[in-house]
């Protein structure tokens, strides 16, 4: 299952705000089964984002979206996504109840921005938040999900947490991922990868060898998939013993991460 990740803002181009939204989402995705594909940041643009909505239609499962969702003029990512769906906003009076008491609960007064939130496609399914007053939306077209969220990681998370990953869960069957990690020291990638040909080529298909060096350190990381914990992590560990050998003077420890 494949999926990919849009992330949508000026500050975000320019370093102003940091994209930790891309990251968190990226390893939600994972550990329920997904290949992130992908992670794109694009600004507040309608060409942009219409073009990257065209471009990954029908390639991927499921598409998450983040920012642009905010009252002000430049926030144009509702706007956009009716035109890519071919709806019109409308006011959702279960959105405006909900932001009404918000500002009241904060002793304010409701004014135009406020009830402006409310307005959504009219083709979404709404993913209410309860931590602010922009609602989560939901579209399909052509075998891909969209999911279009607030910029603000505490309300993207909530609306991930509460709605985007158990539904995700329901509708598309999990893999089971293990990321076994395996240090070493003393030598170069390129050096590893040449003394490692041989195991690669022998890897079965579900299990894949990545190295990530930093400095000094290089990690090798085993990611297996499948659909039985208790098989997968039997065969992760057969191929942890072989890296053993192939390699026991450079590896001094290891980490695992088992994802369901």
């Amino acid at each position: 299952m494949k999926a990919e990740i849009i992330t949508i803002g000026d500050e975000l181009l320019i370093g102003q705000t940091v994209n930790t939204n891309a990251a968190w989402m990226g390893a939600e995705l994972s550990r329920i089964g997904f290949n992130v594909t992908r992670s794109t940041t694009i600004p507040d643009k309608r060409e942009d984002i219409l073009k990257l909505l065209s471009e990954v239609t029908g390639k991927v499962e499921v598409v998450l979206i983040t920012g642009g969702l905010g009252p002000t003029s430049d926030d144009i990512t509702k706007q956009t996504l009716c035109e890519f769906f071919d709806t019109t906003l409308i006011t959702n009076q279960e959105v405006l109840g909900m932001i009404e008491l918000m500002v009241q609960r904060r002793n304010q007064q409701l004014n135009e921005n406020n009830r402006r939130q409310a307005d959504v496609p009219a083709s979404c399914r709404v993913l209410y938040n309860a931590t602010g007053t922009a609602p989560g939306m939901w579209f399909e077209k052509e075998g891909t999900v969209f999911i279009s969220m607030p910029g603000v990681p505490l309300e993207m998370k909530y609306i991930m947490t509460e709605h985007v990953l158990p539904d995700l869960k329901k509708r598309f069957s999990s893999n089971i991922i293990i990321h076994k990690n395996l240090m070493t020291y003393g030598t170069f990638e390129a050096k590893l990868a040449e003394m490692l040909s041989g195991f690669e080529a022998r890897l079965p298909s579900h299990i894949k060898l990545a190295y990530l060096p930093s400095l000094g350190v290089i990690k090798l990381r085993l990611t297996g998939t499948g659909r039985n914990h208790a098989q997968l992590s039997r065969d992760m560990e057969i191929q942890v013993r072989k890296l053993y050998k192939e390699i026991p003077q450079y590896i001094y420890g290891e980490d695992e991460v088992s994802i369901e």
